[in-house]
């Protein structure tokens, strides 16, 4: 039987490199074509209009380009291009919408359901990507890298030779990481190199599975009093929104610092401003805000102790590769009649 797929690539993730992690399952029938959403937009486009995809949703969205070359199309492989209702009815033979990410925001998933289309996605696809980073985040802050080469760039050779000003080793800290999914334990399993202690506060965890991964399982209260850093790991979600506000830094420690490489939306961006500049907390290591890009004018940028990046910690070519490969082994499953393992339910 041949199954005919459409890699509609983006910026991001072009259909070449989609091809890349999918095209060994042409030895099992399957024929590929090829378009791109999006495809001269500049990265701040791209970004605008995706980010407001997963506040609007799909529908939100023209997309008759992709639905207009559907037809005989059995398997529709997407990084963040809309796949809207619209395009779900527009496709005559449509069984499966893959998404090579982890998210599935640009997907009527409800739509695909309804009409027995199988959604699958990526889960995981930037673990190790975002797990690096993370860590690499948190010792830059711990050991001040970009102040000591910002200092040494404006000819300082500022040394400090005060025990109580300098830093500690990695192994006397307590690392809170928040959120034990596949990037918490990586960013945990990286730590063990270092010899830290460090505690991990996720509900929906198991507290055996926490131990098991070499960390101790606390409540959040437990971790934000002794932590000496924290770095988040969760999604997004109403639960999670402002996960961190005025309280919770008033807990940390006042030599503790904030690492967070997951979602802007998770923090107060006013109370941690306000926690920075009056010392409740160090310092802070961000990747993610609440609004991208970053304004000239924010008052992060004059805060001391902090370590900023444009949202860059997911991405790495291994990152972009690892969302195909993921899906080209559920759709080997799927192709051999068995069950996916990343279906969305």
């Amino acid at each position: 039987m041949t199954v005919t797929a459409l890699l509609c690539g983006d910026p991001q993730q072009p259909s070449e490199y989609m091809y890349e992690g999918l095209g060994r399952l042409e030895s099992e029938g399957v024929v590929f074509e090829r378009m791109e959403w999006m495809g001269d937009a500049t990265p701040a486009a791209f970004r605008d209009a995706t980010m407001s995809m997963e506040a609007d949703g799909p529908g939100s969205y023209d997309a008759s380009d992709i639905a207009a070359t559907l037809d005989g199309v059995d398997v529709l492989v997407v990084h963040k291009a809309p796949v809207s209702e619209a395009v779900v009815e527009a496709a005559d033979s449509l069984s499966v919408v893959a998404a090579a990410r982890g998210g599935t925001e640009n997907v009527d998933v409800a739509a695909c359901r309804e009409r027995g289309v199988t959604v699958l996605h990526a889960p995981g696809r930037n673990r190790h990507a975002v797990a690096d980073y993370a860590v690499a985040m948190l010792l830059a802050r711990l050991r001040d890298i970009p102040a000591h080469h910002d200092a040494l760039s404006d000819g300082e050779w500022n040394q400090v030779f005060d025990p109580d000003r300098l830093p500690p080793d990695v192994r006397t800290t307590e690392i809170g990481v928040v959120g034990f999914g596949n990037i918490g334990r990586g960013v945990a399993r990286r730590l063990a190199g270092f010899d830290a202690t460090v505690l991990a506060y996720d509900p929906y965890v198991d507290d055996d599975a926490v131990r098991e991964a070499g960390a101790e399982p606390v409540s959040l209260a437990a971790l934000l009093d002794r932590a000496d850093a924290v770095t988040l790991h969760v999604r997004l979600s109403e639960e999670t929104e402002g996960l961190l506000g005025a309280a919770e830094f008033e807990r940390m420690k006042p030599s503790a610092f904030l690492v967070n490489t997951a979602r802007g939306g998770l923090v107060d961006g006013t109370a941690l401003v306000e926690a920075l500049q009056d010392g409740q907390i160090a310092g802070a290591a961000l990747d993610v805000f609440r609004e991208e890009p970053l304004p000239v004018d924010h008052p992060l940028l004059d805060c001391s102790g902090v370590v900023l990046s444009p949202h860059v910690a997911g991405s790495t070519r291994d990152a972009v590769l690892g969302g195909p490969r993921i899906l080209a082994d559920d759709l080997a499953r799927w192709l051999d009649g068995d069950e996916p393992v990343n279906t969305v339910h």
